[in-house]
């Protein structure tokens, strides 16, 4: 934790002298533009403005403007004769007299009176600073601007509107650009764990942090790296388990075979009776849980299906068929919408058996009598099929868990079924090897269901 503190804090200082450089550059800049004007330089600069507005002929305007401001100006020629003067320094430049050189030195303090705050006439107060700039026009011509002010240096010229606003911006921008820098240091690891985060979520087991978070040697680092350790043993958990089921399941096939060897021995000997046909009956479906258990372990183990464009029609088409075969003694019926639909690159035997799951689930807990409705169309990149029955729902608490090997939400029901919870689990693989998403929710209008997303290629 002490290095991820001092990693902030030298972030910190970094920034903040990266930040006043920036600044210091761009001071440079606009007083070389003299869009900013330093105090050693606002002197001649003011005197050069003076006379260009004088050129111009808009140095009335210009005077004005620095009269409120309390700066004022006058222009004199080389043989002494005033060209232009504000009203406050006409008497002045009276006293001196024609011929009496001017004073250059804008240091020079004048002395101040006894009561600083009284006016007199309009005219300035006997403190504050004059000095005299000598500035040569575009025609050769050597003229000396006379400047009596009550300002300093630094404020000599009435500041842009702009200027107050410009420091605040330029403080906020120093602030965000802080921020910045910071915030990617910061969250930048933490969105790595994020990520992995949200991949182990969606059963992605072999996810991991970044190495470069996860070699970091402060506590995001640390805990990048618990997050792997975490990640890793819930990898190993969950492969012990399927591995625990395949061994279980090979294990489980001989001595069934030979309860059911010595099942058909004991029914020639003695002939049929109940207890017989129940031992049939147990050990034909403790056989299909195991093949059940076992094909769902093989589709873990896969990497990927070996999948062909198809149109996906005739393969809804047919487990419709034959679920309406299954049915044809009830009133229970399946409605299919399903349009114009772009080929999908599937695995047809698996996908198949994926769909034929959810439809015969659809059917069993449907009302009778009632419809299954079967819905499709196309959304960007994706091909979205709907199965929505009429029965009761699931509780709102198990729809997330609905997929999971070996849960049940209703176990009375699916005991009544012989349901053992790992066909909607192999619906699941099925439908992420084919790199597509499945879930369900309840209708607002009674009913689940369960929607398919697969990727149009």
């Amino acid at each position: 934790m002490t290095r991820l503190f001092l990693k902030i804090a030298g972030l910190l200082l970094v920034t903040n002298l990266l930040v006043i450089l920036i600044g210091y550059l761009i001071i440079q800049w606009l007083e070389s533009e003299r869009v900013i004007i330093s105090p050693s330089d606002a002197p001649q600069i003011l005197a050069e403005r003076v006379v260009k507005s004088w050129e111009d002929g808009e140095l009335g305007k210009f005077s004005h403007t620095l009269e409120k401001h309390g700066t004022f100006i006058a222009i004199v020629n080389e043989e002494s004769k005033v060209l232009f003067t504000a009203p406050q320094l006409r008497r002045r430049l009276e006293h001196r007299g024609i011929n009496r050189p001017f004073q250059t030195n804008p240091d020079r303090r004048l002395r101040k009176p006894k009561n600083p705050n009284r006016r007199n006439n309009g005219r300035p107060r006997r403190g504050g600073l004059e000095f005299t700039q000598t500035v040569v026009t575009d025609n050769g011509e050597l003229l000396n601007v006379v400047i009596r002010t009550r300002r300093n240096l630094r404020n000599l010229t009435p500041l842009p509107a702009w200027r107050e606003p410009a420091k605040i911006v330029a403080i906020v921008l120093g602030m965000l650009l802080a921020s910045m820098v910071i915030s990617y240091f910061v969250v930048k690891p933490i969105r790595s764990l994020r990520k992995t985060a949200l991949s182990l979520g969606q059963h992605d087991l072999s996810a991991r942090v970044e190495p470069s978070v996860a070699e970091r040697k402060d506590a995001i680092g640390e805990l990048g790296r618990d997050f792997n350790r975490m990640a890793e043993r819930l990898d190993d958990s969950y492969k012990s388990q399927h591995q625990l089921l395949r061994d279980v399941s090979h294990e489980l096939r001989s001595p069934l075979a030979r309860i059911q060897v010595a099942s058909l021995l004991a029914e020639q000997k003695t002939g049929e009776s109940n207890e017989l046909k129940r031992i049939d009956q147990e050990t034909v479906r403790l056989d299909g849980l195991i093949e059940t258990i076992l094909r769902l372990s093989r589709l873990n183990d896969m990497p990927s299906l070996k999948l062909e464009s198809l149109d996906i029609t005739p393969l809804i088409n047919e487990i419709v068929r034959d679920v309406h075969y299954e049915y044809q003694n009830t009133s229970k019926k399946v409605e299919v919408d399903l349009g114009q639909l772009p080929p999908v690159k599937i695995d047809f035997e698996n996908l198949s058996s994926a769909l034929e799951n959810i439809l015969r689930n659809a059917m069993y807990y449907t009302k009778d009598p009632s419809t299954v409705t079967i819905n499709a169309r196309s959304i960007d990149n994706t091909l979205e099929l709907s199965f929505l029955d009429q029965g009761p729902g699931v509780p709102e608490a198990d729809l997330k868990r609905l997929f999971e090997p070996f849960f049940r939400s209703d176990t009375s029901r699916n005991e009544k079924t012989g349901s053992n919870g790992v066909g909607l689990a192999i619906t699941r693989r099925i439908i992420e090897l084919h790199e597509g998403k499945v879930w369900a929710i309840n209708a607002p209008e009674g009913g689940l269901k369960v929607i398919v997303q697969l990727p149009i290629k």
